[in-house]
């Protein structure tokens, strides 16, 4: 190796890669995936070959393959076969949901949330999951019962999480604004993506914009996330207007709105000097 080659500390990986500094050290310890250098103090110092190799780590994950079956296949020709991971994790999910096991439910999330980069999990499982839940729960006799009981726990892990990472964080502090009706579960997992990201996140859950102007001067953030619904009304687009240079999109209907606003799309896995 070069005496020469760029070494880069877990944090600087963790904001290149997406992947948090607890989930590359259990990929470190548990499944000998990396094997960054160290520094006199023990630190970890990473090689532009091993932020690869969490490219490629994550590329296998993407495609449903469990994390712990991707050392073979970063290191031989992998076969066409692929394992439909993310299914089975979803099916996991849905039956400790239904039999109201809050044990096994908080233990598979755990060990999805520490193995697995947040927003991947974000979007091949929490979200399929929850969705499917919502559904099967409108046809069920005891649907009721199930939704209520795992909205309780999906909010107190998830609101637990957020206000301990807004204790420590030290990144930039925003305030993320949903408006319009959602799943009850999309600001929660959302907010907890950005606050994963460093961020200090307050949210808020708005059916329209109309009285925001009135609290404008009292939010005390550096930038305000709007998470908007596919339609926006012409009073709201004379809102954005009047709301300045730190007003962004984010969410699934960011991209839909940027051009018709004329507002930047915000992305918590990017500096904000990238967003664009």
């Amino acid at each position: 190796m070069s005496i020469h080659q760029a070494l880069y500390p877990i944090r600087e990986v963790s904001e290149q890669t997406g992947v948090n500094s607890v989930t590359l050290r259990a990929w470190q310890r548990r499944f000998g995936l990396l094997n960054p250098q160290r520094t006199a103090k023990g630190h970890r110092l990473y090689s532009e070959q091993d932020i690869a190799r969490v490219h490629d780590i994550v590329s296998w994950l993407e495609k449903g393959v469990p994390i712990s079956q991707v050392k073979p296949l970063l290191e031989q020709q992998p076969s066409n076969e692929v394992l439909d991971n993310w299914q089975q994790q979803i099916e996991l999910l849905l039956a400790a949901s239904f039999a109201l096991k809050a044990s096994k439910l908080n233990q598979l999330l755990d060990q999805l949330t520490s193995l697995y980069p947040y927003g991947l999990v974000m979007n091949k499982v929490l979200i399929p999951w929850l969705k499917q839940c919502d559904e099967d729960c409108v046809t069920r006799a005891d649907g009721t019962i199930v939704m209520v009981w795992l909205q309780q726990q999906i909010k107190q892990r998830f609101y637990t999480r957020l206000q301990l990472a807004n204790q420590t964080n030290q990144g930039l502090a925003v305030w993320l604004l949903q408006v319009g009706e959602r799943p009850w579960w999309q600001l929660l997992l959302q907010a907890n993506e950005w606050a994963l990201a460093g961020y200090r996140v307050t949210t808020l859950h708005l059916p329209d914009l109309t009285p925001l102007p009135l609290v404008m001067d009292r939010i005390e953030a550096n930038d305000i996330l709007f998470d908007l619904p596919a339609q926006v009304t012409t009073n709201q687009k004379q809102l954005f207007n009047q709301l300045g240079s730190h007003a962004y999109l984010t969410g699934e209907f960011a991209v839909l709105h940027q051009v018709n606003l004329g507002l930047k799309v915000a992305d918590c896995r990017q500096p904000k000097e990238a967003w664009q």
